[in-house]
């Protein structure tokens, strides 16, 4: 459980970066997070590849690792390049909300998951986390909606909804990647659909 509310940390703490991107210009936002998401990747190729540099990120981040991802690209490099994506494909109003169904949502989807989840899926989920997923995405979406009335409610229901399952399936992808670009793309087909773009 210490290692999950280390890890789930840092999600929360990936909530500034959704607030840069409501207040920054985009040009700025990208700026930031394309070269960011480059330098996390260059650092995790540099970890699988190079001993030194395996040795020094052991070292510093071997507790927050999973078993998978001492092998593989690490969580928060796949965050690093859902942001940036996110920002780059997305209106900033679902750019916003993609984010934040990710740092907020599947934080809660993971901690009540471990801490109250009783009834649990094959693979090893909880109902209760994906419940407090769904919980948390909505308020998100309505919060953002509320504050730019062009992220069209229903839509943005729709993707924290999605989000939330995405998160909850057992599916190869990390759920970094997964959870973001699943909840904007829900959105933003949802409000092409409706003729809202």
């Amino acid at each position: 459980m210490r290692r999950e509310l280390g890890r789930k940390a840092i999600h929360v703490a990936s909530v500034l970066v959704p607030l840069g991107v409501w207040i920054a210009p985009r040009w700025l936002a990208l700026a930031v997070l394309l070269p960011g998401a480059a330098l996390a990747l260059g650092i995790d190729v540099a970890r699988l590849r190079l001993r030194g540099a395996r040795y020094l990120f052991f070292r510093t981040f071997r507790t927050l690792l999973r078993h998978h991802e001492r092998r593989g690209l690490a969580g928060a490099t796949y965050m690093a390049v859902a942001y940036a994506l996110a920002a780059l494909l997305f209106p900033r109003p679902v750019a916003v909300c993609a984010m934040l169904f990710n740092g907020l949502g599947d934080a809660a989807a993971a901690l009540v998951g471990k801490r109250w989840g009783r009834h649990r899926t094959r693979w090893g989920k909880s109902w209760e986390g994906f419940a407090a997923g769904v919980a948390t995405n909505a308020a998100a979406a309505s919060a953002v909606s509320a504050l730019d009335p062009r992220l069209w409610l229903p839509a943005a229901l729709l993707g924290a909804l999605a989000a939330a399952t995405v998160e909850l399936l057992d599916l190869p992808v990390d759920d970094n990647l997964r959870v973001t670009l699943t909840g904007g793309l829900v959105i933003l087909a949802a409000m092409l659909a409706a003729g809202r773009p």
